[in-house]
């Protein structure tokens, strides 16, 4: 990202900071725009959609949503940015009043959604468009826009915060505003449209950290990890008295489904399942996870 929307003055003092390695400059993100070419058609290549949601609340099944943003970008077989646009956002007065909680998160009042509608012809043409849907917690998002939109249902998804090994790049730390200050950005944003902007700054930065190989986006490590076919090992059945060795190897509990399970790329089962038959646990299940699974 360029830096040509900053004072060139504060630049070069801000440049000039940045020699004292006892300090850290931080640099608003760029404002929103958009690039398309070819006079605006959408170019040849991977559609993507990033996706955020303000709402009144954390269950999808009992809160609703009260702002959405999109971006759309498009991509080439490298993951390089052939253009995009956006993002576009729509609030929606809920039906039940806003919680203090949720205005001072969000910024939104029940002033300014008064009268507001989320319009769902529009917003299912841009994500049905594109072939991968990103957010920064991808559960969450799946959980509100599946019940809104059915057709949803079974989309491919990726999911910038688990999906990108933030740790192994020499980063601490998943927080999207977090990650920004650690690239030396910042962006004071709280509302859907500036934290989707917020989001595709940070996927276009590059690190290495300690990962061999070539210089690479978190926008490509995100999509070659949607790409990839991991593996679900699930030890149904296992007794309560395994809880905590399951706990500390990693699984996690599906309390939809009441089992522990735990993904892994495939080279690693055969190993995970010699562990079951060494602990005392049966065989385990298995099953095959692509972004059309993953995170839900």
């Amino acid at each position: 990202m360029h830096t040509d929307h900053l004072p060139p003055n504060s630049e070069r003092l801000a440049h000039c900071l940045e020699r004292d390695l006892r300090y850290r400059v931080l640099r608003e993100i760029p404002k929103p725009y958009s690039m398309m070419p070819q006079q605006g058609a959408p170019p040849e290549g991977r559609c993507m959609a990033i996706v955020d949601l303000e709402t009144t609340g954390l269950d999808p099944t009992e809160d609703a949503i009260i702002e959405i943003a999109i971006l759309l970008a498009f991509v080439d077989e490298d993951g390089a940015i052939l253009g995009h646009f956006g993002p576009l956002s729509w609030t929606e007065e809920p039906e039940v009043p806003l919680s203090p909680e949720i205005t001072m998160i969000t910024g939104l009042t029940a002033q300014a959604l008064a009268g507001t509608s989320i319009p769902d012809k529009q917003v299912m043409g841009l994500l049905s468009r594109a072939d991968l849907l990103v957010s920064h917690n991808a559960a969450f998002e799946i959980g509100f826009l599946e019940r809104r939109y059915p057709d949803l249902k079974g989309k491919a998804w990726a999911c910038s915060c688990k999906d990108i090994p933030w740790l192994k790049l020499g980063l601490d730390g998943r927080g999207q505003g977090h990650l920004l200050m650690q690239h030396g950005w910042m962006s004071s944003a709280h509302r859907a449209g500036p934290d989707v902007w917020a989001l595709f700054v940070l996927l276009n930065e590059a690190r290495t950290g300690w990962l061999k190989g070539p210089k690479r986006t978190h926008l490509q490590r995100l999509l070659g990890a949607a790409d990839r076919t991991t593996t679900m090992v699930e030890a149904r059945g296992a007794p309560y008295s395994k809880k905590e060795q399951l706990r500390a190897r990693g699984y996690r509990w599906n309390a939809r489904e009441k089992f522990w399970e735990k993904e892994l790329e495939p080279h690693q089962v055969e190993h995970e399942e010699a562990w079951h038959y060494r602990s005392g646990l049966r065989t385990p299940s298995l099953r095959a996870i692509t972004a059309h699974e993953r995170h839900r």
